[in-house]
């Protein structure tokens, strides 16, 4: 089943930073137009004459004080409504982080590199050909290298991304450790197919009798086929690996196939199995045909066949390996992919402008649909929020409008409603200096001073025990000290 994760190229730890930050200025902005929607919501029902219910009064709260004010009362804060987007938004504010370390991870994927210089199979005009490619160069450890390196990153990778392995247009110079042949990269590859036919000799024929004997078997195309072994200080072999060119000689410069004998034992002793792969060139045949028919195959043949016990078993006393058919074909890759590209790795890509990229392994980051589902919906829960508010202040916008119209100044008898701890801090202060008995705009025509209309004016103020007997305590001013109420004319005209 194919993965919903979203693959991103931005770096996993600069998203999770983003998205911590969105979340913040999300959760943010919700607390602040919440806030306003508990006031206004509070001030359009004190406009239309009605009461307001106390669990309506709180404010905005968070997690823990949402839970206290439910638990006490009973009842959601702020209503039905603002009392549930309290409960999510708080939901959201414990979540989010843990959703964002949890759900946004690093990744590694196939991408795209820029080429610069390196090995690159060039069959253009003046390029330098070579009899045989050298096997013991530079240029030949990091068309290997490039093979492995792209084999080993499919242990990695997630599924359905793949590194192809074969005969690649171009290598950067430095064998990139993190190459990845993608479809564009690989021009073609070697294939070996087991014929089928495994024979066993005795300790007591040489090489060169059981090369005579699969030559004269159809399992070698000629009888002097080039070979490789390993011979003790008494002249037992172990490690034989026999293989030979289709083309049969090196006058005919023409594209080849090879037949390869490998021994499959371990010990020099004991019988030899030998079994015979068929190996030839897939893919874009056409491409590289031209490369294969510029080699002297037999000559070329003998001279990388030092390299077969190196690829096919694993050190003395090993049988073979069971990477031997894949290492076989590799080992045939490099081969061409040394003679295609001249044994050089200071080549431009020129032939072809649309491949000056090669495929390698990036870090990318992978979100799971959770977390675009929880950043969605945050967004969602602020946009209906922030709508609710405007209907708030276009209700109340038009009431004053009505009200000024009509004269009636009852707009200002709202302004004070608490919506916060230092707006109820307000509240309790006001109604503690009006217990004389005053109240604001007296028949006399005073007013009432130290009575604070701002939360500003609230730097004076304390909480005291009044009443130690009875154990009341109020809001106070000046240190403690019951501040009087200053009274004065509200014609009084300063000279």
């Amino acid at each position: 089943m194919p993965s919903l994760n979203v693959t991103s190229e931005v770096d996993a730890g600069f998203l999770r930073i983003a998205l911590r930050v969105y979340f913040i200025i999300t959760l943010f902005l919700l607390g602040t137009i919440g806030r306003q929607c508990c006031k206004l919501s509070a001030k359009v029902d004190l406009l239309q004459g009605e009461t307001v219910s106390i669990n309506r009064m709180t404010g905005w709260l968070q997690a823990r004080d949402v839970a206290v004010v439910v638990w006490q009362l009973r009842q959601l804060p702020g209503g039905v409504w603002l009392g549930l987007m309290m409960i999510i938004t708080s939901i959201l504010t414990l979540t989010s982080d843990l959703a964002v370390t949890g759900l946004v991870k690093p990744i590694t994927l196939p991408g795209l590199c820029p080429f610069t210089l390196g090995l690159v199979l060039n069959w253009g005009s003046g390029v330098e050909t070579f009899y045989a490619p050298p096997a013991n160069g530079y240029p030949a450890l990091i068309a290997a290298n490039a093979q492995i390196y792209s084999g080993q990153w499919n242990s990695t990778i997630p599924a359905p991304y793949e590194c192809l392995v074969g005969i690649y247009r171009k290598i950067p110079w430095d064998g990139d450790p993190d190459f990845c042949g993608n479809a564009d990269d690989v021009l073609g590859q070697w294939e070996c197919t087991d014929v089928g036919k495994d024979y066993n000799f005795t300790p007591e024929q040489t090489p060169d009798d059981i090369r005579s004997w699969l030559y004269t078997n159809g399992l070698q195309y000629y009888n002097n086929a080039s070979y490789t072994d390993f011979v003790d200080g008494l002249g037992n072999t172990a490690h034989l690996a026999i293989w030979s060119s289709s083309a049969l000689s090196d006058e005919n410069l023409e594209p080849f196939n090879v037949m390869v004998s490998v021994d499959l034992t371990a010990t020099k002793t004991e019988q030899k199995t030998m079994k015979t792969y068929q190996c030839e060139v897939t893919g874009q045949v056409d491409k590289i045909n031209p490369i294969l028919s510029q080699m002297r195959s037999v000559f070329t043949l003998n001279q990388w066949a030092p390299g077969l016990e190196g690829i096919l078993y694993m050190g003395a006393g090993t049988a073979i390996s069971d990477y031997a058919k894949p290492n076989l074909e590799q080992y045939l890759n490099t081969m061409t992919m040394v003679q295609g590209g001249s044994d050089t790795i200071l080549t431009n890509y020129t032939v072809d402008n649309d491949h000056r990229f090669y495929g390698c392994v990036l870090e990318k980051s992978t979100l799971n649909p959770a977390i675009i589902a929880l950043a969605l919906f945050a967004a969602i829960i602020l946009i209906v929020t922030f709508v609710y508010w405007v209907v708030l202040l276009g209700f109340i916008g038009k009431h004053a409008l009505f009200k000024k119209i009509k004269g009636d100044g009852s707009r200002k008898n709202i302004k004070p409603v608490p919506d916060s701890t230092l707006s109820w801090i307000l509240q309790a202060a006001r109604e503690s200096a009006m217990t004389s008995g005053n109240t604001f705009g007296s028949p006399d025509g005073s007013v009432l001073f130290g009575v604070p209309k701002k939360e500003q004016e609230l730097r004076g103020w304390n909480f005291s025990i009044t009443d130690s007997f009875n154990g009341v305590a109020r809001m106070v001013r000046r240190r403690g000290d019951t501040a009087p109420l200053l009274r004065k004319s509200s014609y009084y005209q300063s000279p």
